[in-house]
């Protein structure tokens, strides 16, 4: 392949991740997916939910490692579906100094009602694709997914407070 054909792949690669993240479907895809207005999630608590829901329990450091995301923003989106009776925190009981979270039933409720609107929109998006490029499409998608967290893990810069 020469030059310019690799070149031509990265920039089409790259403005259709953009798109994915922030065209203007991107905008829309959050209401369509998780419910628009006060009753709607925002991806984040979407995320939290979800874990929480297919997982069961966990400690709040095990839930931002699932996430991969900081103690604090575990936190903050705790405290988000905590406000909205969708997960509860408890002392866990092995170790009183650790905090346990779960779904609440309406969380439970929210995660299964969101979980059918996605599969219904992954099944019509999938549709464009015959069976052998949806498999393929799943396989570069998982391989994109671990190429980005290698990326990443090979130019993580040390964190200045260490």
């Amino acid at each position: 392949m020469t030059k310019a054909a690799d070149e031509e792949i990265r920039r089409r690669v790259g403005t259709a991740w953009r798109e994915i993240r922030r065209g203007a479907a991107a905008a829309r895809i959050k209401d369509l997916l998780y419910g628009a207005g006060p009753e709607g999630l925002d991806q984040a608590l979407a995320d939290a939910l979800s874990v929480l829901c297919q997982q069961g329990p966990l400690r709040m450091g095990e839930l931002a490692d699932e996430l991969r995301i900081t103690p604090a923003s575990t936190t903050r989106a705790v405290a988000c579906l905590v406000d909205r009776n969708f997960a509860e925190r408890v002392k866990a009981v092995d170790d009183q100094r650790s905090i346990m979270v779960s779904a609440t039933k309406d969380g439970i409720k929210k995660y299964q009602e969101y979980s059918v609107v996605i599969s219904t929109a992954l099944t019509e998006m999938l549709s464009e694709f015959d069976a052998d490029e949806r498999d393929r499409l799943a396989d570069f998608l998982e391989r994109f997914a671990t190429a980005v967290d290698h990326y990443v893990d090979t130019h993580d810069q040390p964190d200045e407070s260490e």
